[in-house]
């Protein structure tokens, strides 16, 4: 016998062999991991359901006692039970399982199963299995919110893409590769086809649309320079300020638009009646469903200011890692979301905020969300995400006052630079 011989059988040996579930487990936690272990690597829903009729066919105690083993004498027939499928599928569904490492396969002649015998199905090698389960668990949840996170950078990255590329539509010279930003636009997948691009392609993508936004910014700021327009113009900027009006045409008189409408603008269909440079040909104008929240003036180097060391730490990341006074309102936003997230703010809260507040009161609200939670005079504020809820419901109500709250948070990092003490500690 060869050596690889004897390792083989040493092995199949020892697999017989297991020291019960973890403290505290019973057979539906186990089903339960096993299940999630499965379905993480591409196991079918049908062959799952096999499993799970597997174990239910083992006695609990098997699964606790080392001196047992956890063992399935059931015929194909008991497995497939009137579920409408065949005995080469459940042949299918254990050479499936067997292949993962959740059971081993002793059968006799034409898969014949014998507890006399002791031919069936083991599921011992499940119970070895449990670390790299568990630690197979944590990772796909990693990788999920990953995803989740990179699909909302997405987001996020495609309404800046489309406002500033209405930017440059404005400009009395537009450069001569518009045409080809736009086409890569247009180019990008679907945002409800972005959950089956697999982690690395996503990352690739999220990349190659920040690098896109990027570009398209350098010509906004480069042609802006020398368009001839007044630099007020280019000062209230989207990208720069966050005010109660940032856009206005002097068409027939002036008329004006809050920054909830300029946020998510559309480079795509025909917009209203007007002259060719006024922007609200590029930006809807019906404002009469819901009166926007009032903002205060507030630029983003203030945002920056006013943010705790935590919020500020999210922002940097967002904006490419270094430290940077005036971030871009894309590294705010996302750096806000990440910092909510982080403190326990659900995702549907922000949305809701977004939805009533518009981007800029959402951004405003969750870094007074992110102060009060480390206010040592409010210490009963302690979920994130209900005191969110509150200032959207408040808003409703119409009893939430954004800017009265900025200058309370205003005066308070006045007082802590005066005591000398460091922010939110």
């Amino acid at each position: 016998m060869s050596f690889r011989q004897i390792a083989s059988a040493h092995h199949r040996e020892n697999s017989r062999f297991h020291n019960g579930l973890p403290d505290g487990w019973n057979r539906d936690r186990f089903r339960q991991l096993c299940v999630c272990y499965a379905q993480i690597r591409g196991v079918s829903a049908q062959c799952i359901r096999t499993f799970e009729i597997i174990i239910d066919m083992i006695s609990p105690c098997a699964f606790r006692d080392p001196s047992q083993e956890p063992f399935c004498y059931a015929r194909q027939e008991t497995l497939i039970a009137g579920r409408g499928v065949t005995d080469r599928t459940i042949h299918n569904h254990e050479r499936e399982l067997e292949r993962i490492g959740l059971m081993e396969r002793r059968l006799g002649a034409n898969g014949a199963r014998c507890k006399r015998k002791g031919l069936g199905l083991s599921l011992t090698p499940a119970l070895n299995l449990i670390p790299e389960m568990l630690e197979a668990d944590v990772q796909s949840k990693a990788e999920k919110k990953e995803h989740d996170e990179l699909r909302g950078d997405r987001s996020r990255l495609c309404r800046y893409v489309k406002h500033s590329l209405a930017v440059l539509l404005l400009l009395p010279c537009p450069p001569e590769s518009l045409e080809d930003m736009m086409e890569e636009l247009q180019s990008w997948p679907r945002a409800d086809k972005l959950k089956y691009l697999s982690l690395d392609a996503l990352r690739s993508h999220v990349q190659a649309a920040h690098d896109h936004w990027k570009r398209i910014e350098e010509y906004v700021a480069k042609h802006g320079e020398i368009s001839g327009e007044p630099e007020a113009c280019f000062g209230s900027h989207i990208q720069d300020q966050i005010e109660e009006t940032i856009l206005s045409c002097n068409a027939d008189g002036e008329s004006s638009m809050s920054s909830a409408k300029a946020s998510e603008p559309d480079c795509s269909g025909s917009g209203p009646d007007g002259p060719p440079n006024c922007l609200e040909s590029n930006h809807p104008t019906d404002t009469a469903s819901r009166k926007a929240q009032k903002l205060p003036r507030v630029n983003n180097r203030i945002l920056y200011e006013l943010a705790s060391p935590e919020l500020r730490m999210h922002i940097d990341i967002a904006g490419g890692g270094d430290q940077n006074s005036k971030p871009s309102l894309f590294a705010i936003e996302t750096g806000v979301w990440s910092r909510l997230s982080e403190i326990g703010t659900n995702v549907s809260a922000w949305h809701a905020a977004i939805d009533r507040l518009t981007i800029m009161g959402a951004i405003l609200a969750g870094v007074i969300t992110d102060a009060r939670l480390s206010d040592p005079r409010l210490p009963s504020v302690v979920n994130s995400g209900g005191y969110l809820r509150g200032m959207v419901q408040a808003e409703e109500r119409g009893e939430l006052n954004l800017i009265s709250s900025f200058m309370g948070l205003l005066a308070r990092r006045a007082r802590e630079e005066e005591d000398g003490l460091p922010q939110d500690h």
